[in-house]
């Protein structure tokens, strides 16, 4: 259903409102900050920026940005550049996560060396989400078992674009008429192939 002009405009102010309040918590508060460059199918490089803080008591978790990349050597430009423009102190990140890659972890060049350097005092971490992916797959067979059974089901559907039609029409009374497929590799994904397929148990028991 096309949207009007005036509702588009309304959206886009809400969703700046939205920004403006997230970043002005930014400011105000210590974060600290997770990073990772995926490349996507059609070779697009693209920047994940997500930020975790207290807010209210609780710790809250939001994404500063995703941008495209022209290179992996633009990863600290576009952070400083996001920093810089909504007068976010870099002095307010306390750590930096990201995963081994050179471009993140270098010692030289690295973007977390290069933020390094310009606020002493923040810690960096490796990521260890990939680890423990690795370390998983043999801590419990019989939960890796299980996993082998969903990614089964999940590709058995998706593969098939007359199933995939249908499970959409099961779907017709939930929250999600698409299973997500499971990765490996990207850290930020994980598990979102588990839930879902959870979230979608009562439709599935009825396909198989």
């Amino acid at each position: 259903m096309p949207l009007s002009n005036n509702t588009v405009r309304r959206i886009d102010e809400m969703s700046e409102d939205i920004e403006t309040q997230f970043v002005e918590k930014l400011k105000s508060r210590k974060f600290s900050l997770q990073m990772d460059e995926s490349t996507l199918r059609d070779s697009e490089v693209v920047l994940l920026t997500y930020a975790r803080y207290i807010d209210k008591g609780e710790i809250a978790e939001e994404m500063i940005f995703c941008k495209s990349l022209e290179s992996t050597i633009d990863i600290y430009d576009k952070l400083i550049n996001y920093l810089d423009v909504n007068n976010i102190p870099i002095e307010n990140i306390t750590s930096c996560a990201a995963d081994g890659a050179p471009v993140m972890m270098g010692k030289k060049k690295g973007c977390s060396k290069l933020m390094k350097d310009e606020n002493k005092e923040m810690l960096l971490v490796h990521c260890v989400i990939h680890r423990e992916s690795l370390v998983s797959k043999n801590m419990s067979p019989v939960l890796n078992e299980v996993l082998k059974s969903v990614i089964k089901c999940v590709n058995a559907i998706k593969t098939n674009a007359k199933c995939e039609r249908l499970f959409k029409q099961f779907c017709e009374n939930a929250d999600y008429v698409r299973l997500l497929s499971h990765t490996e590799v990207r850290w930020l994904s994980k598990g979102n192939c588990l839930k879902r397929f959870m979230e979608l148990f009562d439709v599935l028991s009825d396909i198989f």
